[in-house]
């Protein structure tokens, strides 16, 4: 049965979060000494640059205290991530983490060298392309911070291996797999290649971030933060997702990472498989945590027959971007794998979107660094909700 270290923790103190994240490795069982003379692999959200305090990232002082417990223990860390746009040595710079790696002494890894992984007992994706890294390392520390997000429900520990797919080929993943559910799918394929694919496995240890949270339009920009004041752990990714989301009163069966996940049985198979050590869910339940609001019909428009561009634009959200915000940056071209963006025509303002093309994605809106793009509701969206549902 899976365990799960669930601890309150206040703030990003050093002392008190590395004294936090021993407890929470010795709540699950976790044995340290599999650091010492490893390289071990330190995985957090860099989504984009961004501030701390934000939500967006996992916090710099998370990650320092995670790369000090590694160290202590005899580890080296190595910190690896892709974020969607920029590399990851300018995301390093341009927030708090340049300080961090640079009185850590932790070496950063290069993403772009990819390996592809083979899985046979994935349901589609059975051979995925990841940064190389990932294969050189003994040991991985995965380091998701908790967050809402439009189309997976939430980003935790599952969604947050997405980054060990390098850069733009992260979006092309959503021509390939254009719902939540497929997206879903991708994802728990890729979860079972890195905990089941690798010769010899690896352990992982997923600790989450979630002293400061993210509630609302996650992941990115149009998201606002929420002090939970929680770090958990375990060595299921899955089980921890699940706790995360019991604390925030997030509905279970929104999140098919989740309920996909329960079916796939890796390692867990219910919510009644799962053990949690330190404090209860009661404790730290957060009752008017507010949730994303995504397309609650995405997934059911996308099976009907009439699933052409026209009805796609009246039945789902579409991303609008707003005058009075955008910087014409376009870094929101740049991530659009469906070639949907393009720039502002006749002295305008904004890109352009031709919506007959857009996957409704939402990577544009996830890394717009001035949240200047946000959804607006389909005029037929009506019709897809459910409404008087027993």
């Amino acid at each position: 049965m899976p365990l799960v270290s669930l601890l309150r923790c206040p703030d990003y103190d050093n002392r008190r979060l590395k004294n936090t994240i021993r407890q929470s490795i010795g709540n699950i069982g976790f044995d340290p000494r599999v650091f010492h003379n490893a390289r071990v692999v330190v995985k957090p959200n860099l989504l984009v640059p961004s501030r701390d305090e934000k939500a967006i990232v996992t916090h710099s002082e998370f990650f320092r205290a995670a790369v000090q417990v590694v160290r202590e223990n005899g580890g080296t860390p190595v910190l690896l991530e892709s974020p969607a746009i920029h590399s990851l040595a300018r995301t390093v710079k341009k927030t708090s983490y340049a300080r961090v790696v640079e009185s850590e002494g932790v070496a950063i890894g290069d993403p772009s060298r990819t390996r592809s992984l083979h899985y046979a007992h994935a349901e589609i994706f059975r051979h995925i392309d990841i940064s190389e890294e990932y294969s050189d390392a003994d040991v991985i520390v995965s380091l998701p911070k908790f967050k809402t997000h439009g189309i997976t429900h939430i980003t935790g520990a599952v969604k947050v291996l997405f980054g060990a797919i390098h850069g733009l080929e992260k979006s092309k993943m959503h021509l390939r797999a254009p719902t939540p559910v497929s997206l879903a799918g991708f994802l728990l394929d890729l979860y079972g290649a890195m905990h089941y694919a690798f010769a010899p496995s690896k352990p992982i240890l997923h600790l989450m971030d979630a002293v400061c949270a993210m509630e609302g339009e996650g992941p990115g920009t149009s998201g606002t933060p929420r002090w939970l004041h929680a770090v958990l752990a375990g060595e299921n990714g899955i089980a921890v997702d699940f706790v995360a989301a019991q604390i925030a009163g997030i509905d279970i069966e929104k999140v098919a990472t989740l309920t996909e996940g329960f079916r796939r049985n890796y390692g867990v198979s219910s919510p009644e498989d799962i053990r949690i050590a330190g404090a209860s869910i009661e404790d730290l339940r957060m009752d008017d945590f507010r949730p994303a609001t995504g397309s609650q019909g995405f997934s059911r428009v996308f099976r009907w027959p009439f699933n052409t561009p026209a009805f796609r634009n009246m039945l789902l959200d579409r991303p609008v971007p707003l005058a009075d915000r955008c910087t014409l940056c376009l870094q929101c071209k740049t991530i659009c794998a469906a070639g949907a963006i393009s720039k502002p025509e006749n002295g305008g303002k904004t890109p352009c979107y031709d919506y007959n093309i857009c996957i409704r994605c939402y990577c544009c809106l996830e890394i717009c660094p001035e949240a200047a793009i946000i959804k607006k509701r389909g005029h037929l969206q009506w019709l897809t909700e459910n409404r008087g549902r027993p």
